[in-house]
């Protein structure tokens, strides 16, 4: 069977208390802005979403029907009580979220949730465990580009390359690079659009509507396709089962 390559698309939207007081109304306007140009291309992304109440979601919701996926933030610094944290708070983000018809399967984190504690995802029915939340951390420095099994059939997500970060390069060069990195043996690429970034580089919302033009471009000639985080799992799972080791394991 013959894959193409697989844009694995998020958009990191930090909570209204998280941006300068004069920068609110920007960030609504940005993410607003960003779910039409989505809705506009024909694609759905994953929202990584901070505001444990859901406010977010909630409007998002209200504003499409087009199939976004929510990934919720859930802190697990603390390790010596990470069980009891996840535990309680998924507990709690599943029932807020089956409330407003919302189904989560990827989990985005700060911290790598431990071995042991990786049944509680399970039981949750959770499927994804995202990393890179728009977190200040160097990419160069991560090795690994492909998504890893981790136990129990959960995955984390692969490391991003995050556009909004690199305005030096003009939206076409950055394209170009990823078009490159498609040409290698990575099936995956995460790309993921940093809501603070933007705002703190007065990124203009034109880029980020010519990246997805370009995108759709691509796209329609059979070269890519784009998903949110979650339409990964399905096809990780199958191709741990037909080459269960050309993908690498945590």
């Amino acid at each position: 069977m013959s894959l193409i390559p697989q844009i694995l698309l998020s958009i990191n939207l930090p909570t209204r208390q998280a941006v300068a007081k004069d920068c609110v109304q920007a960030r609504d306007t940005i993410r607003d802005h960003l779910l039409r140009e989505l809705v506009k291309n024909g694609f759905a992304a994953t929202w990584i979403v901070h505001d444990d109440r859901l406010q977010d979601t909630y409007e998002l919701l209200q504003q499409t029907d087009s199939a976004q996926e929510f990934s919720m933030f859930v802190d697990t610094t603390n390790n010596s009580t990470q069980r009891k944290a996840l535990n309680s708070q998924l507990a709690d983000l599943m029932e807020r979220t089956r409330k407003i018809g919302v189904r989560i399967t990827t989990l985005s984190t700060n911290q790598r949730i431990a071995e042991s504690n990786l049944n509680i995802l399970v039981r949750n029915k959770i499927s994804l465990v995202n990393y890179f939340c728009g977190t200040r951390r160097n990419w160069r420095s991560v090795k690994s580009l492909e998504p890893s099994s981790l136990r129990f059939g959960i995955w984390e997500v692969p490391a991003p390359l995050q556009w909004a970060q690199q305005l030096s390069n003009p939206v076409r060069e950055l394209i170009l690079k990823s078009v490159i990195r498609f040409k290698s043996k990575h099936l995956f690429q995460h790309v993921q659009i940093d809501i603070q970034s933007m705002l703190e580089n007065k990124t203009p919302i034109t880029k980020f509507a010519k990246l997805l033009q370009a995108l759709h471009r691509i796209r329609e000639r059979g070269r890519i396709d784009v998903t949110p985080v979650r339409s990964s799992a399905a096809l990780l799972r199958h191709l741990q089962m037909r080459q269960p080791t050309r993908l690498p394991a945590a």
